[in-house]
């Protein structure tokens, strides 16, 4: 091994026992708020980065909207970063500055200057990642940075920043043990990226209504992305056109990011091309085929709004066999919900346990199907015979396994659920390939 493959691999030794020991910290132990990742950003002078700042929150669509203002800054010839969560395959994915991933070495020396700045303070995983990416983008010049929201909006740690843009793409229920059950709970949560001197968008009217229902701060200004706001700048066959899949970039997180965009940056606004920003965003694990005959499809929805969007984009497809699902969820989402909803567009379900101590087990998620199905109103015999289809794994690979034997080229694969799931299987496929 020569000296630069040598220093590599330290970097990525470096790197695992780091993430290693950021994950044993654990949120429950440590007080809610963000005084303290504010005080650190603070000491380390990350409170006012030199870049425009764009906030994403939302239940569903931001992986999207964040790719889609990715691909309209490089398109434009600008410097962006973004911060987003959580990752498929490496944690580098997570902080990305003008579309690559961030190096090993580079987030080695952003957390050995955490660790020294946060002496006995406590911080949790997702407070010291954000911190990092916070550390590595106040050394590049910059002219957008885009801050994903990991989990609601005004204690999540990218709230210590204040943006120049607040968008709110969706709201619906999920992380209900973090965010309240209703869902003027969880609106609230999220409107808490808003700033009185911000530009604040919404991307749906449902959202907006329920924004107006639950906030009561009337000097808290936001819009909602009016439905023509992508016509006037360029016709929709433009997507038609393009290869990037439709369901993969619904349309108002495209005008959400371009209203953002064009906000922040009017002189560029006059030499965007949607065409060629659509051929380059890359979103991954979002109805992604990754292979054919059988077709293989991945999608990391995996909450009750996200499942019903899948729900149609399956049923979009034709299929001639089966349409098969190995599936794993956290054990903190609405299971049952998520289940139902897909329990019509799915013939065979393969459940899986996760390795997670968040993650559901498959047997509880097989007791949700049965449950949800029409087969509970069945004759108990037809019931143990439709029940006996689906089965249960305590890992993917076990369940990849068994679908290889199942499996014909007329049916159809889908890996579903936690990133974790999605993440597996790819493991395995990377490890056979």
């Amino acid at each position: 091994m020569n000296e630069l493959q040598s220093t590599i691999s330290q970097d990525a030794k470096d790197l695992s026992a780091w993430l290693e020991r950021i994950e044993s910290f654990h949120p429950e132990e440590i007080k809610l708020g963000l005084s303290r990742i504010k005080d650190i950003a603070r000491l380390m002078d990350l409170l006012s980065p030199k870049a425009k700042v764009i906030t994403v929150a939302g239940t569903n669509g931001k992986g999207s909207c964040v790719a889609t203002l990715e691909s309209l800054a490089l398109q434009s010839n600008l410097k962006v970063a973004c911060y987003t969560s959580p990752h498929l395959m490496v944690f580098n994915e997570r902080i990305r500055v003008n579309g690559a991933n961030i190096s090993d070495r580079q987030l080695n020396n952003a957390f050995d200057k955490i660790e020294i700045c946060r002496g006995d303070t406590a911080l949790t995983f997702f407070e010291f990642t954000t911190l990092a990416a916070l550390q590595i983008f106040s050394t590049k010049k910059l002219d957008l940075i885009v801050l994903e929201v990991g989990l609601g909006g005004r204690l999540d740690a990218v709230n210590i920043i204040e943006p120049d843009v607040a968008i709110i793409t969706t709201i619906a229920k999920d992380h209900t043990d973090w965010l309240g059950n209703s869902l003027e709970e969880i609106a609230a949560e999220k409107a808490g990226i808003y700033r009185v001197d911000s530009l604040n968008l919404v991307g749906d009217e449902k959202t907006f209504n329920l924004l107006k229902a639950s906030l009561t701060d009337s000097n808290l200004q936001y819009e909602l992305i009016e439905s023509n706001q992508l016509n006037s700048i360029v016709s929709l066959d433009v997507i038609h056109d393009s290869q990037i899949n439709i369901f993969q970039l619904k349309q108002q997180n495209i005008e959400l990011a371009l209203t953002s965009f064009i906000n922040l940056f009017k002189d560029k606004s006059q030499n965007i091309d949607l065409k060629q920003i659509f051929n380059r965003v890359a979103i991954a694990a979002r109805f992604q085929t990754i292979q054919n005959k059988p077709q293989v499809i991945i999608d990391v929805a995996h909450n009750p709004q996200a499942a019903l969007n899948l729900s149609n984009q399956i049923e979009s497809l034709q299929c001639n066999g089966n349409r098969i699902a190995i599936c794993g969820l956290m054990s903190d989402k609405a299971i049952s919900e998520y289940i139902q909803i897909l329990s019509e567009t799915i013939d065979i379900w393969i459940f899986v346990d996760l390795p997670s101590q968040r993650g559901a087990l498959a047997k509880d998620l097989m007791d949700c199907l049965i449950d949800v199905s029409d087969i509970v109103n069945s004759q108990a015999e037809v019931l143990v015979e439709e029940a006996s289809v689906h089965k249960c794994f305590n890992s993917i690979s076990l369940a990849c396994d068994y679908v290889d034997k199942l499996i014909a080229p007329s049916d159809q694969l889908y890996v579903i659920g936690s990133f974790i799931t999605v993440s597996e299987f790819l493991k395995l496929e990377k490890e056979f390939n």
